[in-house]
């Protein structure tokens, strides 16, 4: 039996597809059907039942499914290991993360990733959608801000800080608020979704304020192209927006009221572990946010 074989074949069984399954591998769909059925030929029998719309695995696939994908991942980690401590990291690393954090902050922190382990490639999906790491074939996901319940392992990565601001065209034709209580007087430009609630720490015992506001958006970067605008006031991480600061094309206000800090967390599954890569990207993603300005409470993860 081929073990190269035997992880095609259990990642099909995890994707419940083979083109999912090859999307995840960067390998062609017919490669995986002949090594597949190459399986079951040395095995002597029927381990997957091919329909138009799905897969069904016979009980012999279940039971090597059942009793193989566990040996599987544990022979991937040890290969990862030896090549981790060869100095020598290789193979594919994938994660997923919102699209500003990737292009405000990230990725500075991938290219010198890249650049220390060139051996290891690297896929990027920036995305705010909720990515199943399992079946995708994800290695990590970086999220910020509160998390689901999830079955998935999180830590804290850091602690990103953020502020309220506004352009100076708006302050000049609306005023600049003296407290957070005056943004219920504004127009302030939110986010669509559950937790978009603004926070100060040391006002209203650090409970959500009252703004005012007529447009609401999904995308970060569009709400800060709003801001520039004039449109309203927007809250940013002082990373997405601290350069056109100092071109004073925003200005940060209540700044004698700071906000509370949201968290970036790194996801991954529980079933794994950390294999050498994951571990290595991490490491090197706490070296780097450790010296980042705006970043704050950088912590390893283990």
């Amino acid at each position: 039996m081929n073990l190269n074989d035997l992880s095609l074949f259990i990642r099909v069984v995890e994707t419940g597809s083979f083109t999912f399954a090859a999307e995840t591998l960067n390998v062609q769909k017919s490669t995986i059907s002949r090594r597949i059925a190459q399986l079951e030929d040395s095995l002597g029998t029927r381990l997957i039942q091919r329909t138009t719309r799905k897969l069904k695995l016979t009980p012999e696939g279940r039971e090597l499914f059942e009793r193989c994908h566990d040996l599987i991942d544990e022979l991937q980690l040890i290969r990862d290991q030896i090549a981790a401590d060869s100095n020598e990291l290789r193979g594919r690393l994938r994660m997923t993360m919102p699209t500003e954090l990737g292009m405000y902050l990230m990725s500075g922190v991938i290219a010198s990733f890249m650049e220390r382990y060139p051996g290891v490639e690297v896929d990027v999906e920036l995305s705010t959608r909720a990515v199943d790491l399992i079946e995708e074939g994800m290695d990590l996901a970086l999220r910020v801000g509160p998390l689901p319940d999830s079955s998935m392992i999180a830590r804290k990565v850091a602690t990103l800080n953020r502020a309220v601001y506004a352009s100076p065209a708006y302050l000049s034709k609306h005023g600049t608020p003296g407290t957070p209580d005056d943004l219920a007087e504004h127009h302030c430009i939110t986010l669509v979704k559950p937790f978009d609630s603004w926070r100060f720490t040391n006002w209203n015992d650090g409970e959500p304020v009252s703004f005012g506001g007529q447009l609401r958006t999904n995308s970060i970067s569009f709400a800060r192209e709003m801001g520039l605008q004039g449109v309203g006031i927007i809250r940013m991480a002082h990373v997405i927006v601290d350069e056109l600061v100092e071109q004073g094309k925003l200005v940060e206000i209540l700044q004698e009221f700071p906000m509370a800090p949201t968290e970036i967390n790194a996801i991954y599954t529980s079933r794994r572990n950390l294999t050498p890569r994951v571990r290595a990207f991490l490491d090197h993603m706490t070296e780097r946010l450790q010296a980042h300005p705006w970043i704050t409470d950088c912590a390893s993860v283990s």
